[in-house]
């Protein structure tokens, strides 16, 4: 067996995996090529409209050498190369009159295009080609689905097979375009130098190592050992900022932390921290970062700080301080903070000097959505606002630990636009989004710490449960208010699509009156209805009217009067049955902007005495001789002209009723003496303070003056109108339904409207926003101003509702008098669309330029409270993504905490989801979240991915399983780096760091870019199928150079260098070994082989004994067909691929396989990967087979003793590798002596001692075209 697992301590190397990660690099490939997709979606968003579907796709990019789309087209492009070259594809293409030069691409569908002269052609009739044309094209269709739908030998690949390959959702909108657009550009920023300063205690992804228990009590006993117990952040910041005599502050907390690690007295600490650790570094010639260095002090730091760091502290504790305690709800992230502060002051022993410091230490990695900058006072804890911020900073954080701190608000926010681009965005936001769901319900008191405790995923679906019913009261009210009232007209036009199916002309003026004409002479022409306006008013039933010409609506419809249903008492029934649902939507519309104001408003508004206020403009008119004016005896003494001059303007208080604002009313609070005022926009279902405007209330006495509610005086009695006064508000807020915010002054008039007692039977405890809700607390102040300043009232609606027709204006002579009398102006459609868009832009736009619109009827203004209520419940954060990711991601949970990969349930304990990093998931989680972090570092602006990180004395990059405390311990899969013949872990700068690694198995198949894309079976199969036959001329040449009489010297070289003996004896068994390959490679076929890539073997292959002689020896038929050599298809492909191709490198290791089957030869060494990969040119390193010929080599399981030279002869690397010379001293001699004089020289050197350095031998050279 070819094997590629590695036991450090036996010193077993395998071959033929690479081990530099540098090979893989795409980035800056890959960034050309992003380059180009951003100028063609560039064009693609010029093109279409924002909402408009792309129709059509034509835009290529050039294919950038290396990137990760060209290797994986690789494989595909090699086979579809010898496919070309092929006599019965030339033949084809003649037949079709396609010249030779043709570039030809093939579809994942099947179908073959060619390119060429400007022109391009397609063929898809698979079945006609040829048998070997067909195996090739199956082949390439698998290939080509992997590499995102074609492999193709043009230098130029369509955006939409990029976009597929890396795993992008294709967009079908110019919106998603722009999204994608967007994404592409983020200028995701780079890791501080220090990431989240826990590197060390949490690791930093899935392959890294973080420090053991044991470890970190080692690194609190050197401090307290340096320190003599002192605090160590307090005594460092006194030693570099001595002097200086405040505290310091938040603000400066990021750069002095930077500042006191890098300080030369912390880096001494650091150095000493190395030294008594024993850890790489401790040693004069062991180099370590600074960076490094400054982590391990930061390290020592935090754990000096918080003990109990690293540790399974209950959730969102840090320190012992509950982050997220029901009692923060609503706080500010400040407010909040400075308890924290306060904690560590009053239980950690931190000084005050430097107590900003340790909070910022600690919160880095607990809890960063703290550090981010420029939060706004309005994010209060535990509203939904909250929660997709927390979502934004855990996606921030996943791409790059401690990046969140050096973004402000709104940029941390810009991702949230990401999660629809990509199947693992959205996993990755839906993940993100987990955490903060959960700590919404931990704030609003939904569940327990206990219940996170027992299961997060039920905690989970406990609290989006609460979050749906909450969601819910939103979704009901848009749906009920965007549901039109029903109207006579409507309920008329209905009946008669029943009684009249296919009437084309229902709502058409071509309806006479032809019997009982007493309408006829009042008009110079006849008139004419349409049928709903007759049904309308019941004038459609007696028969009077019909069309003029054609056929009779009667005849044509002969059971139209008998079905006849009256509209009128049909609306009635109608009308009351949705207005009771719409009246209380429109109650759960009020309560929920009262629920959304912050806490302390909500407990003012029901804790104070409330006086409700209206806002108007001026009802003042010029008066007429026949108005009512009240005058006193002063106003008839004096001049007549003065008199008539004041009296100029008048008002009634009908008038000003009607001019009184219908779309919002003020509510003033008064709490011990103070006046807090608060506007109430009914139609957006908004509740914003003014202070400002309370001021100016409680100033002018407005509190003190008549209430309408008490006035019983004249409605039309007239007298001097108010006077208009400046106003820290929009009056059109209130009397046109313009949203709020656009302008901060007016003038008006504010009027009293009435005064509510202090609601003193509440229970006025503090509750969050979900508790205030569904208790009703503002149930009776939502109800009074719905019944007294309503958008619209019940006769008002029913009015609007019932309409009239012509003739019913006609019948009643007062046509005027009948029109609607609200003139109600609403915004312009295009603002509500613009609000509705969901682009930051078009938002502002639209709230800015929602002008108005005159004379709307008032049943759509009704209609604009649906949308507006639709538009919250769509774009509010309340029903945010956060919730509905987090929902899906119920089901991704199983996924990511898999049974069956043998890990222990993250939850338990209520660890976060995301604070332990990605390295506890299940392979699918893994996988989803990496290729979201790959999308993320490698395809975005200026990410930083951790591997391009390399340092000038990194060494080889090993991918393996340690188990820290032996057998016995958990195993961790990380990534591990040799110094000298030690192996230590990788930390984020590529480099060692750390204890010696001990108990630590390799395995050198790295993680790649796209290593989801495997290869499929048959491509393995394929690569079976060319190296058999070069696998058995190989074996033929060998045999002839033995027998060649005039190369016995030369081939007794080789024979005792891998084999360590050449004599007679030696030649003839050798020579045996070859002769039984032979013969198995003579009756060899590929069927024999079983290819599974699913299989986790850390092999290439494997061949079974048992299953080998049943092949070579049985007696059934059936046995001929046994497959007894396993090919793991993952490691093998991904061999072949590596070395570009070559088939000679796959027959070699089939060689090797069939000298363990009659041979019998078993594996004690295997020839060393050099990392250097050359088309045509295979480089090994042959100082393990030369060990152990030179008895150098470790025995597996007792590392202290060698092999002896006389194992060479039974180990089938040895063997193949002497074939493979054998047989290319008859090829190519002088490559052949090369090698001879290398391996020599090399065992020369090294005398009785282990070769200490590569020695590369070059196989399977290839004839350059």
């Amino acid at each position: 067996m070819i094997d590629i697992n590695i036991s450090a301590s036996a010193y077993r190397l395998s071959r033929g995996a690479p081990t530099k990660v540098a090979h893989y690099d795409s980035l800056m490939t890959d960034r050309r090529e992003r380059l180009q997709v951003i100028d063609k979606l560039t064009t693609v968003v010029r093109r279409y409209e924002h909402a408009e579907s792309i129709n059509h796709w034509d835009a290529r990019i050039f294919l950038a050498p290396e990137s990760a789309l060209h290797n994986a087209l690789k494989p595909g492009i090699a086979i579809l190369q010898e496919m070309t070259a092929k006599v019965e594809l030339q033949r084809l293409l003649g037949k079709l009159q396609m010249p030779a030069h043709a570039v030809l691409s093939v579809t994942a569908s099947g179908q073959i295009e060619a390119r060429f002269d400007g022109q391009a052609r397609i063929f898809s009739h698979a079945e006609k080609l040829e048998p070997t044309l067909q195996e090739d094209l199956q082949l390439l269709c698998e290939l080509a689905e992997l590499a995102g739908g074609s492999i193709t030998l043009d230098d130029h690949v369509d955006i939409l097979q990029w976009l597929e390959f890396h795993q992008f959702n294709v967009p079908q909108t110019a919106m998603d375009a722009q999204r994608l657009l967007a994404f592409l550009q983020y200028e995701y920023p780079a890791s501080p130098a220090l990431g989240n300063y826990w590197e060390l205690l949490n690791g930093n992804d899935v392959n890294s190592k973080a420090l053991l228990p044991e470890q970190r009590d080692q690194i609190r006993a050197l401090t307290r050992q340096y320190t003599g117990g002192q605090s160590l952040l307090g005594l460092l910041a006194d030693i570099t900022h001595g002097g200086r005599g405040t505290p310091f502050k938040q603000s400066e907390a990021q750069s002095v932390v930077s500042a006191l690690a890098a300080s030369p007295i912390a880096c001494r600490y650091a150095e000493t921290y190395l030294r008594d650790l024993d850890w790489f570094g401790a040693r004069d010639d062991q180099r370590v970062a600074q960076e490094h260095l400054q982590q391990l002090l930061l390290t020592a730091i935090v754990l000096d700080l918080y003990p109990a760091c690293a540790e399974d502290e209950p959730r969102n504790h840090v320190a012992g301080f509950n982050l997220y305690a029901a009692e923060h709800m609503e706080m500010t992230f400040a407010d909040v903070r400075t308890k924290l502060e306060d904690h560590l002051l009053e239980h950690c022993a931190i000084g005050e000097m430097e107590v900003a410091l340790a909070t910022h230490l600690l919160l880095a990695s607990k809890a960063p959505e703290f550090l981010v900058k420029d939060l706004p006072p309005t994010l209060f804890l535990g509203t939904p606002q909250w929660v997709d911020y927390c979502r934004a900073v855990a996606t921030v954080e996943i791409g790059a630990p401690g990046s969140s701190r050096l973004m402000n608000y709104q940029q941390v926010l810009d991702v949230l636009s990401f999660e629809s681009i990509s199947e693992s965005q959205q996993a990755l936001n839906a993940l993100a989004s987990v955490d903060p769901m959960v700590d919404w319900a931990l704030l609003n008191s939904i569940i327990s710490l206990d219940e996170t405790k027992t299961s997060l995923p039920r905690s989970l679906e406990k609290a989006l449960s609460a979050y749906e019913r909450y969601a819910q009261n939103y979704t009901d009210t848009a749906n009920i208010l965007s549901r039109p009232l029903p109207t006579r007209r409507a309920i008329a036009l209905d009946i008669l699509k029943h009684v009249a199916p296919g009437c084309s002309y229902l709502e058409d003026e071509v309806v006479y009156q032809v019997r009982n004409k007493q309408y006829q002479d009042s008009l110079s022409e006849p008139l004419a209805m349409s049928l709903v306006d007759l049904h309308m008013s019941n004038d459609l039933a007696p028969g009077d009217w019909d069309i003029k010409q054609g056929t009779s609506i009667y005849t044509a419809y002969p059971g139209l009067l008998r079905e006849l249903v009256s509209a009128q008492s049909l609306f009635h029934r109608l009308f009351h049955r949705d207005y009771v649902p719409h009246t209380e939507a429109m109650a759960t519309h009020l309560k929920l902007a009262f629920a959304s104001i912050p806490k302390v408003d909500r407990e003012r508004l029901l804790q104070g005495r409330i006086t409700l206020f209206t806002v108007r403009s001026s009802a003042a008119i010029v008066p007429t001789p026949s108005m009512d004016i009240a005058l006193t005896p002063f106003d008839l003494i004096g001049n007549v002209i003065d008199a008539v001059h004041n009296l100029r303007l008048v008002e009634n208080q009908q008038g000003k009723d009607a001019a009184t604002g219908r779309y919002g009313v003020v509510i003033c609070a008064s709490v011990e003496g103070q006046v807090y005022c608060y506007e109430l926009f009914t139609l957006h279902g908004k509740c914003l303070a003014n202070p400002a405007l309370g001021k100016l209330i409680n100033d002018a006495g407005l509190l003190k003056t008549p209430a309408r509610e008490d006035f019983a005086g004249s409605l039309t009695r007239y007298g001097a109108p108010a006077a208009l006064i400046n106003i820290p508000t929009n009056v059109e807020c209130y009397t046109h339904g313009v949203p709020p915010g656009v302008v901060a002054a007016s003038q008006g008039i504010i009027e009293k409207l009435a005064v509510l007692p202090a609601l003193n039977h509440l229970d006025i405890q503090p509750k969050g926003y979900y508790q205030s809700f569904f208790a009703g607390d503002f149930d009776p102040l939502a109800n009074f101003v719905l019944k007294h300043r309503p958008i619209a009232t019940y006769d008002e609606l029913v009015k609007e509702c019932w309409g009239h027709t012509r003739l019913e204006k006609l019948r009643a002579k007062r046509e005027a008098d009948l029109d609607t009398l609200l003139n109600i102006i609403v915004p312009f459609k295009s603002c509500i669309e613009d609000i509705a868009s969901g682009d930051t832009d078009r938002q502002l736009s639209g709230a800015k330029s929602c002008i108005l619109e005159a004379a709307m009827t008032l049943l759509l203004v009704v209609a604009v409270v649906g949308k507006i209520v639709t538009i919250g419940a769509r774009t509010a954060s309340l029903a945010s993504k956060s919730f509905q990711l987090a929902k899906a991601s119920i089901g991704f949970l199983n996924a990511v905490f898999n049974p069956l990969d043998g890990l222990v349930e993250l939850a338990q304990g209520g660890l976060k989801l995301l604070g332990k990093g990605i390295s506890r998931f299940g392979r699918a989680g893994q996988q989803s979240l990496e290729i979201a972090t790959f999308q993320i570092r490698r395809l975005t602006g200026h990410a930083q991915s951790y591997d391009l990180i390399k340092a000038a004395e990194r060494t080889d990059i090993a991918h393996g399983i340690w188990r820290p405390s032996g057998a016995a311990s958990e195993p961790l899969t990380i990534l591990a780096t040799r110094y000298n013949d030690d192996w230590y872990a990788l930390n984020r700068f590529r480099q060692p760091w750390g204890e010696k690694l001990r108990n630590f198995d390799l395995n050198i198949t790295l993680p790649r870019p796209h290593w989801n894309k495997i290869l499929p079976n048959t491509y393995a199969r394929a690569i079976i199928k060319k190296s058999l036959p070069v696998a058995s001329q190989k074996v033929d040449d060998a045999i002839k150079v033995l027998d060649d009489s005039n190369l016995i010297s030369e081939s007794n070289v080789v024979l005792e260098l891998l084999l360590g003996d050449n004599s007679v004896k030696a030649r003839a068994t050798y020579r045996q070994h070859l002769a039984n390959v032979k013969s198995d490679l003579s009756i060899l076929k590929p069927k024999n082989f079983n290819v599974d890539g699913s299989l986790s073997k850390e092999a290439y292959a494997e061949l079974s004994p048992s299953l080998y002689n049943y092949w070579k020896y049985g007696d059934s038929p059936a046995d001929a067909d046994t497959q007894f050599i396993s090919i793991y298809s993952r490691n093998f492909n991904d061999a072949y691929r590596t070395d570009n191709f070559n088939p000679a490198t796959s027959a070699d290791m089939l060689i090797h396989e069939l000298f363990h089957g009659a041979p019998k030869a078993e594996d004690f060494a295997y020839m060393m990967d050099s990392g250097i990969y050359e088309k045509g040119r295979q480089q090994l390193d042959a100082s393990p087979l030369l060990d152990l010929v030179n008895e150098q080599a470790p025995q597996r399981g007792n590392p202290t003793r060698k092999y002896g030279r006389q194992t060479a002869l039974r180990n089938a690397d040895s063997l193949a590798v002497t074939t493979s010379l054998l047989s290319q001293l008859k090829s190519n001699k002088t490559a052949y002596q090369q090698n001879i004089a290398v391996m020599a020289a090399a065992l020369k050197k090294a005398g009785k001692q282990t070769i200490d350095s590569q020695v590369l031998i070059t196989l399977n050279l290839l004839r350059q075209p």
